[in-house]
């Protein structure tokens, strides 16, 4: 009769799992939230871009859109599906997840912080595009008014929180208690 032994995964492991799920379903809120508003929000931007008295095509002619699709939905869809996959693996106890965690949520890291630097220079940005005669503040708050105010919160909550869990997976991951669960 053979026993066969059972691994106990610690709470590091099972925190790190639901840490990164969640990171998962925070790189979706923008995607959803751009298609779900995405042309009510580019037709606010035009219209405050007609009010300025531009042309309402110069968002176009220069490449910028407000509303998600195409290309704009690859990075934040297979960031969110990497990310379930990593939890996955780590929630299942495979060593892979763990040493690709190691090595992708670093990435992520630095993705987040360009993500928050373009967020913080978009005004900017815009402005450089427009020129001096248009008021890009003008313009960008009038294409977020059209969200629902939790949804800005939360988006907002979104450029903090991401970050933050970042790090937390990777140190969790090097904690005592998560080494000795992945190895064999």
């Amino acid at each position: 009769m053979e026993i066969t032994k059972t691994r106990i995964r610690p709470r590091t492991v099972t925190f790190t799992g639901v840490l990164q799920l969640l990171f998962a379903l925070a790189y979706l809120i923008a995607p959803v939230a751009g298609l779900v508003h995405g042309a009510d929000v580019q037709a606010a931007a035009e219209a405050e871009l007609a009010r300025q008295g531009l042309s309402r095509s110069v968002l176009a002619e220069n490449g910028l859109h407000f509303d998600e699709g195409g290309y704009a939905l690859v990075l934040p869809l297979t960031t969110a599906v990497i990310a379930a996959i990593l939890a996955w693996l780590n929630l299942a106890g495979k060593r892979a997840g763990r040493t690709l965690t190691l090595i992708v949520q670093p990435i992520f890291l630095a993705l987040d912080v360009f993500v928050l630097t373009s967020q913080a220079s978009k005004v900017q940005y815009l402005q450089s595009i427009l020129g001096d005669s248009a008021n890009a503040q003008a313009i960008l708050d009038a294409s977020e008014s059209v969200y629902p105010a939790w949804l800005l919160a939360v988006t907002d909550g979104r450029l903090v929180f991401t970050p933050l869990v970042s790090l937390a997976v990777i140190v969790l991951l090097l904690l005592p208690p998560a080494r000795a669960y992945f190895r064999k």
